[in-house]
């Protein structure tokens, strides 16, 4: 009888823990997952190759150069036509924007959602689906190219 009492305690304590091997199963899949994303993004072509030692320097060569080109290249992006510096693509992976000459990705993102929200600049695709755009506004340089395409495209931050 003692002996089957302790045999279901010792069950009760092995199936109780079990959600703590799921909670740590799920935690390590999403940081593998959150690591792929970095990995991707701080490739070549990617908007954070800027923090790659081995890409910063041509990076920010390619933002000065970007910088002087005029916002005249018509790109279809998710249902919207944008307007975008010449000699330029948008990375259909990650949605940046990709100098064709070179290959190297800036930190300018578009992306579409289906929420207004008024701390990003947007452009309303139809109702209820928005072209958003993501910057870095502390890079002066990428500043200035963000807020050129913003003006060119008609991106406003209201949800009006």
């Amino acid at each position: 009888m003692i002996k089957r009492m302790i045999i279901l305690i010792i069950m009760g304590l092995t199936l109780s823990s079990c959600q703590l091997f799921t909670e740590a199963i799920k935690d390590n899949i999403n940081r593998v997952e959150q690591e792929r994303e970095r990995k991707e993004l701080s490739k070549k072509d990617g908007s954070g190759a800027i923090v790659e030692d081995k890409y910063k320097e041509d990076v920010e060569r390619v933002i000065q150069d970007i910088k002087k080109r005029p916002i005249n290249k018509k790109v279809e992006f998710g249902g919207t036509t944008l307007l975008i510096p010449e000699n330029t693509r948008i990375n259909s992976k990650h949605g940046n924007i990709v100098d064709e000459k070179t290959g190297y990705g800036i930190a300018i993102t578009f992306e579409i959602t289906k929420r207004c929200s008024s701390v990003y600049y947007r452009k309303k695709i139809k109702e209820g689906l928005y072209c958003k755009i993501y910057y870095n506004g502390i890079n002066s340089e990428l500043n200035i190219i963000s807020k050129k395409i913003i003006n060119t495209n008609g991106f406003i931050n209201t949800c009006k």
